[in-house]
């Protein structure tokens, strides 16, 4: 009995409120709620271990849907390699194609 009151009592409250600190922090939507972040860090701490923690979750889950309809900004706008560049990879199917010819152009001029 007195492992679940001190369960229910204190580690839940740290372990939401870490969980809610963590989300807030790494949270990469700048304009999400009208309150700017540092407000929600601090409600977070200061009010009630489990009201802050849980104002918070469920604002982010309410504002913020699963699917984003832009990109965020870790995405990268271009391929990063580029074997994964179609334009890239097309341009050295043509260099590989002109080389090709010219040696195929060359090789017959010698052989006729």
């Amino acid at each position: 009995m007195a492992v679940g009151r001190i369960l229910l009592l204190y580690v839940l409250p740290a372990a939401l409120m870490i969980y809610a600190l963590v989300d807030c922090v790494q949270d990469d939507e700048v304009e999400r709620t009208s309150v700017p972040k540092l407000v929600w860090v601090v409600l977070i701490v200061l009010i009630s271990p489990y009201v802050g923690p849980l104002a918070w979750l469920i604002v982010a889950k309410v504002a913020k849907p699963r699917q984003n309809k832009r990109p965020s900004r870790r995405q990268p706008t271009r391929p990063l390699a580029p074997d994964d560049d179609p334009e890239f990879l097309r341009h050295l199917a043509d260099e590989q194609l002109r080389r090709d010819r010219k040696r195929d152009a060359e090789g017959g001029k010698t052989d006729g």
